[in-house]
């Protein structure tokens, strides 16, 4: 048997998930450098999925600021369907394909404000920002051989929307190792060049004590006891408190 860790939602958010959509086309990446803004102005979250927009905010705002950037930056990349196809829908466990990259952003939002980068890829991966606070916080932990290789302390998570409504954010540690003079992150093939593969897993690799105890200091700072996850249209979705530890088959 095996632990994992996770945070179930207190409701079946997901039975009656409330979104707005409208037609939407363009080329998958303008769409989504549209998106990216509306995400990082926090008025919607939003996800394209075939010929539509999905998204969470006020709906009459987000389609105003939506058309002034196609005027101002997208004209003729983006086209926006007529105000008057507007719909408001309610997702549910069916459209998870939908409702897992919008509840993603609104985590990634809490993961930004506190210290952490998302890379934007199918992996959901976070990795702490480089800077004193989060040396103090113990996510940035520095090799003694070699000053300038430092092991994160990131997280790799993943939203399970389940059949009754209720979702499941299962969260694990994620300990990359970084090279400071060049800001990136190394592969593996590369610390075993560098002659410091043993030093790294020294560094990477924790008991099940160990990386409980280390998860939940990380998630303490992160969440302030609780995971809340906050949309541009007023709605919340609540975890449970305590990280559970769940029993599954190994294999």
């Amino acid at each position: 048997m095996i632990k994992l860790n996770a945070f179930v939602t207190l409701k079946p958010y997901f039975k009656e998930f409330s979104t707005f959509r409208i037609p939407i086309a363009g080329r998958p990446s303008d769409c989504s450098q549209l998106t990216r803004r509306l995400f990082n102005s926090g008025v919607a979250y939003g996800f394209q999925h075939e010929a539509y927009l999905y998204f969470k905010g006020n709906p009459n705002e987000t389609v105003r600021i939506i058309e002034e950037m196609i005027k101002k930056e997208f004209r003729g990349k983006v086209i926006l369907g007529e105000f008057s196809k507007l719909e408001e829908l309610s997702l549910t466990p069916n459209d998870a394909s939908i409702i897992k990259p919008i509840v993603y952003l609104a985590f990634e939002k809490v993961l930004e404000s506190n210290g952490f980068k998302v890379p934007r890829r199918n992996v959901k991966k976070a990795i702490p920002e480089v800077n004193d606070v989060n040396r103090e916080r113990g996510l940035v932990v520095s090799l003694i051989s070699h000053k300038d290789i430092v092991v994160l302390r990131g997280l790799r998570y993943m939203l399970e929307v389940r059949p009754s409504g209720y979702g499941i954010m299962w969260i694990d540690l994620y300990s990359p190792p970084f090279d400071l003079k060049r800001q990136k992150r190394l592969s593996y093939k590369e610390i075993k060049r560098m002659e410091l593969m043993e030093e790294y897993y020294m560094k990477s690799i924790l008991s099940s004590k160990e990386r409980l105890a280390t998860l939940k200091k990380v998630l303490n700072n992160l969440l302030n006891d609780a995971l809340v996850l906050k949309f541009p249209d007023g709605d919340n979705l609540l975890f449970s408190n305590d990280l559970l530890r769940l029993q599954a088959p190994e294999g």
